[in-house]
């Protein structure tokens, strides 16, 4: 239809609009009327709509395993966690970039069919088809490739971050499963020493060598034990699931945190090499992406030179190009094209692409700096915790000593219900300061191993496949 005619025709549509039909499309919206599942929220018909699939709170839950150690619980979690598979999947749609980007290499092929209107000869239709080949670019499509294969390496290492925090993750989930299993045995012993000082207790109270408060201050201690021990049961059954949110099934069984020979293989004065760390690779990555866009930004101030073949051939009436009828129209050119002015948008790319490099230079000194900070306050804590053990454990045997002291001279009368009541809570409190601080330490060798950014080979990733991604040093 030749533009000429389109206007009086376009007012005449519109003018066949009635003013309730203008009304309605006013309050609709131009591009359809909205329907009443469009203005409300219902998960379930999402699920059906976008071919999502309800699942049950056992979604997943094989059979109860039995954990034996911190490496196998590792080994699971990234083998089934989806934030790995998400960053797998894409990495994978970086590697079509990269075919895409080659692609500006070879011939593009393009055809069409065409219907004109000429003032001489009608109506004709046409079919067309041109080839065109690259020639000489300054380096656009070879910075294109450049900028996607760096995008690429960004996401590998994204790929190693993503495990490598779902594996300290699980670490320290299996670690706290750990720290409250035992938590709860000595809160267990707590409740059992404190009713055994209660029975005792009462025994004299009835023999009448002893007051009767002695029996209710027992009691209350054993109250206050029981409460311990109901929190702490809280604290383990929330620290077994979040163990089974990572490994995907029910965690049962004895669970072993961090060996010797594994915890022997933490070395505090191991330097730290940078230049492995997923943080710092995906910053590396960024600056080679920066570089390349901003040698395709200088790039498009210069020509693209090509060549085209091209022929058009009229399936009907008369070829526009020869006005034969039925004739065809060959063509071979040699093409020169460049932007001569494109409103600054040349200098605002150039000087974004340099903006750009200076921040990813930036981001790598801040991943190398935070590093760095991570690294030094794990090998502080990993000290400290070295040195409370000691103390902690030289106050437990002396507590120890003392209230089996404190209890032969409560049965002889001279040694107050109070002073035993509150050396059995010591002692049972210094267990678990002991435990408490032995679990920070394990927690802190764990942190300083990925602040090395040697996760991977601490927990035996290295040479495995997690899923479907071979994982080397």
């Amino acid at each position: 239809m030749n533009a000429w005619k389109f206007g009086p025709l376009a007012w005449l549509c519109l003018a066949g609009f009635s003013t309730a039909t203008l009304a309605s499309v006013l309050d609709d919206g131009w591009f359809g009327a909205s329907s009443p599942e469009q203005r409300s929220l219902a998960p379930s018909q999402l699920i059906e709509r976008t071919g999502g699939q309800r699942q049950t709170p056992e979604l997943d839950a094989p059979a109860a395993r039995r954990l034996l150690d911190l490496n196998q619980a590792v080994q699971m979690a990234v083998n089934r966690h989806p934030s790995i598979a998400d960053a797998i999947a894409t990495l994978a749609q970086q590697g079509d970039g990269i075919a895409m980007a080659r692609s500006g290499y070879y011939p593009q092929v393009k055809m069409g069919l065409g219907r004109g209107d000429t003032t001489q000869n009608g109506t004709s239709q046409t079919a067309s088809l041109s080839v065109s080949q690259l020639l000489y670019d300054f380096g656009k499509v070879a910075g294109s490739v450049d900028s996607a294969e760096a995008q690429s390496r960004r996401q590998q290492a994204l790929v190693l971050k993503q495990i490598d925090l779902i594996s300290r993750q699980t670490a320290e989930a299996t670690i706290d499963l750990h720290r409250y299993r035992l938590l709860g045995r000595i809160a267990d012993e707590q409740v059992s020493a404190m009713e055994r000082v209660y029975a005792m207790t009462q025994d004299r109270a009835g023999a009448g060598v002893t007051s009767r408060s002695d029996p209710i201050q027992a009691l209350a201690r054993v109250d206050a034990a029981r409460a311990s021990q109901l929190q702490i049961r809280s604290q383990y059954h929330q620290a077994q699931e979040r163990l089974r949110t990572l490994v995907g099934g029910p965690v049962s069984g004895d669970i072993a945190a961090l060996s010797d020979d594994q915890a022997a293989r933490v070395d505090l004065a191991r330097r730290l090499d940078t230049s492995i760390l997923p943080d710092v690779l995906a910053a590396e990555a960024e600056r080679q992406t920066a570089e390349a866009q901003l040698r395709v930004a200088k790039a498009d101030r210069m020509p693209t030179v090509s060549i085209e073949a091209a022929s058009t051939k009229a399936l009907s009436g008369d070829n526009p190009s020869t006005y034969e009828r039925h004739g065809s129209d060959n063509s071979i050119s040699l093409n020169f094209t460049s932007t001569l002015y494109q409103g600054g948008g040349l200098r605002a790319q150039v000087r974004a692409a340099t903006n750009a490099l200076e921040a990813a230079r930036q981001r790598i000194e801040d991943a190398r700096l935070s590093a760095s900070d991570q690294m030094r306050n794990m090998r502080e804590q990993i000290i400290g915790n070295r040195a409370r053990l000691g103390v902690l454990g030289s106050r437990k045997r002396n507590l120890d000593e003392s209230r089996e002291l404190y209890r032969e001279q409560y049965k002889l009368g001279t040694r107050s219900i109070l002073d035993l009541l509150n050396t059995e809570q010591e002692y049972y409190q210094a267990l678990s300061d002991e435990e408490m601080v032995r679990h920070d330490l394990w927690l802190g060798q764990v942190g300083l191993v990925d602040a090395q950014g040697r996760g991977r080979e601490f927990y035996g990733l290295n040479y495995t496949t997690v899923q479907g991604m071979e994982v080397l040093p």
